[in-house]
């Protein structure tokens, strides 16, 4: 039996899209340390194999301390075998950080664009797999069939995208000639939302991963590295898959109903009450979204919420309220608040939902002024 980690979409040194310098650095730092939680897994729970499936890095070149990092993970770990299939983000060039970096011996990485073939004769494993060697790919590597010894257990690490578009740029590959090649699992990467555990189209296993961390709000929730565990007798394979988070923190969007929230306090309380009931921990990023009726004349500021935001390590705020409005008494008000109120009516109960809310916020400090508040 053999024990496998397989993760994929590293993407360490990513620049971290957060409007606070400080904890977009933090986040950096942070995603590096997940990396290493998952080499300390690998090690104490004799994991035979580490399968990364590309972007690795971020882009195509890598900070000296990363690159320091991941040799000597490396080297903690010489009786584990790392693969390593090189992505879009990070593709094998004679100048990327593949060629130019001195790995150990227990480093296996893929150079060619073609589909290629590692053996570990003492687990009885053959490793095929392909590098991305520009930023694009559009050949099939799996075009040219392989012929895999059925008594050895046969895996595919690749970096692709699983019934993308007919010669599309990210190397697209179909379920049925990935059944066809006769591999027992294809650990894959590219796509950072992962299958959630192993899925399987005849004989043969198939799972994305996923990123190892969120990197942005467009990455929320927890993530996961899978942990396979394959043995194969007398050509029959058995398998186990399970998942496993590193995850130190975590990015969420949340909807907080301030309906009825006359004045900012008990508005933040509110805030803070959708927060905690998703528990994201305190190393955590949430986005929290605003959204129900308030009073017109309440004026909400989203620095000064997201700056009353606790028990997470980042806070934003997005205003999406609606004025709670006396409709009778403004467009009936002879004033010049009645008349600002008929000139907005249109906007505030047409159009897009975008544009409701450009107009509800327009009112809503048009009424603020109006009434010495602004």
């Amino acid at each position: 039996m053999i024990k496998i980690l397989h993760m994929a979409d590293l993407h360490l040194d990513s620049p971290f899209s957060l409007k606070n310098a400080e904890t977009a650095q933090a986040c950096r730092q942070m995603l590096r340390g997940t990396f290493t939680s998952a080499m300390l897994y690998a090690r104490t729970e004799n994991v035979d194999i580490v399968l990364i499936p590309g972007d690795v890095f971020d882009t195509g070149f890598a900070a000296r301390d990363t690159l320091s990092l991941l040799v000597s993970e490396f080297e903690k770990n010489p009786k584990i075998r790392f693969v390593i299939s090189p992505g879009n983000h990070d593709p094998y060039k004679n100048d990327s950080p593949w060629a130019k970096t001195s790995f150990p011996s227990n480093v296996f990485i893929f150079r060619s664009s073609s589909l290629s073939k590692i053996s570990f004769d003492d687990i009885n494993t053959d490793v095929y797999g392909w590098a991305f060697t520009d930023e694009n790919m559009s050949v099939d590597p799996l075009a040219v069939k392989p012929r895999p010894d059925r008594s050895r257990i046969n895996i595919l690490c690749a970096h692709c995208e699983l019934d993308g578009p007919v010669g599309g740029k990210y190397c697209s590959i179909s379920k049925v000639e990935l059944e066809a090649a006769g591999f027992d699992f294809a650990a894959l990467g590219h796509i950072h939302k992962g299958t959630d555990g192993a899925k399987r189209i005849g004989n043969t296993y198939y799972a994305y991963s996923g990123c190892l961390e969120g990197r942005s709000f467009d990455e929320c929730g927890q993530k996961y590295a899978i942990i396979a565990e394959l043995d194969k007798k007398n050509g029959t394979l058995t398998a186990d898959f399970r998942t496993r988070s590193f995850t130190q923190r975590r990015f969420e969007i949340i909807e907080a109903d301030v309906t009825g929230c006359a004045d900012a306090a008990t508005l933040c309380s509110c805030a803070n009450a959708a927060v905690r009931a998703v528990h994201p921990g305190q190393e955590s990023s949430v986005r929290v979204i605003l959204r129900g009726a308030v009073p017109a004349e309440l004026v909400i500021s989203e620095e000064f919420v997201a700056g009353n935001i606790v028990g997470v390590r980042y806070a934003e705020v997005e205003n999406k309220t609606e004025p709670t409005l006396d409709t009778e008494k403004y467009s009936s008000e002879p004033g010049i608040r009645g008349a600002f109120y008929r000139a907005m009516e249109p906007y505030l109960t047409s159009g897009t939902e975008r544009e409701r809310l450009i107009a509800a916020k327009a009112l809503k400090a048009g009424l603020a002024a109006l009434n010495g508040r602004g």
